[in-house]
């Protein structure tokens, strides 16, 4: 899912950004989530600092933030704010979700929702705004690790495989706050998108680095098509993707 490239909290919209698509019949409006829009600052940075904890334990993560001299206390910051870029430039095309309780929020886009440019562009800007929350010792040793890594980094994969008009659905990040874990939450945070699929014939798609996370997606029927690895690096991208249930 979601890749620490080099993120941001930044709360604003983007200057120049397209306006989103408000077609209303294409926006997933899913039983037992919420939709959070970009003026709701304080809920998103509350779901970004919840999902940055999350992500500190994401193999991804901890392997681009394996460096020398950088605190467990810093290396939360950073990714707290990879998961806030995301949502700075994702929020205005109705990406971010979470549950009613709290208890877990997810970064996912319908493909059709996204402007012009898709989500590569998304991902550039969301890049742009973390680096500017880095300091510039931080910048110089994580920038080119994270383009070490970029063989097991890929987000675009599923352009590779859709058909160039195909909608379909992409999780960017997912996250269930630490002390609801064993609670149900990710189930009831997962499985509204996986029956919105299902009722629009879409498949999902996504990627991880574990096998205990391959195994828990491939009981929601995720099925591993591709291994992308980057030399050097003790990591494995899994490309997983569910096709639609009838």
């Amino acid at each position: 899912m979601q890749r620490g490239s080099t993120g941001t909290g930044s709360h604003a919209r983007i200057e120049g950004e397209p306006k989103p698509n408000r077609d209303k019949g294409s926006i997933m409006n899913l039983p037992g989530l919420e939709t959070l829009r970009p003026e709701q600052t304080d809920e998103l940075d509350a779901l970004a600092q919840m999902v940055g904890t999350c992500f500190l334990e994401e193999m991804w993560h901890v392997t681009w933030l394996d460096v020398p001299g950088m605190s467990d206390e810093r290396k939360l910051a950073v990714t707290q704010a990879a998961i806030r870029s995301d949502y700075a430039v994702t929020a205005p095309y109705q990406c971010v979700y979470a549950l009613a309780d709290r208890a877990g929020a997810a970064n996912v886009y319908l493909r059709s929702e996204l402007p012009e440019g898709g989500w590569e562009r998304l991902e550039e800007k969301s890049a742009l705004l973390m680096a500017a929350t880095l300091t510039p010792e931080e910048g110089a040793v994580l920038g080119p690790r994270a383009e070490a890594m970029d063989l097991a980094s890929s987000t675009s994969w599923p352009l590779e495989r859709a058909r160039a008009d195909e909608d379909f659905i992409y999780f960017i990040s997912a996250g269930v706050d630490p002390a609801r874990r064993g609670t149900g939450a990710f189930r009831r945070l997962f499985t509204p998108f996986l029956d919105e699929a299902d009722r629009r014939g879409l498949r999902c798609y996504l990627d991880c680095y574990t096998d205990r996370l391959e195994q828990i997606y491939g009981h929601f029927g995720f099925e591993t098509v591709e291994r992308r690895g980057a030399p050097g690096f003790n990591l494995v991208e899994r490309c997983m993707v569910r096709a639609p249930r009838p």
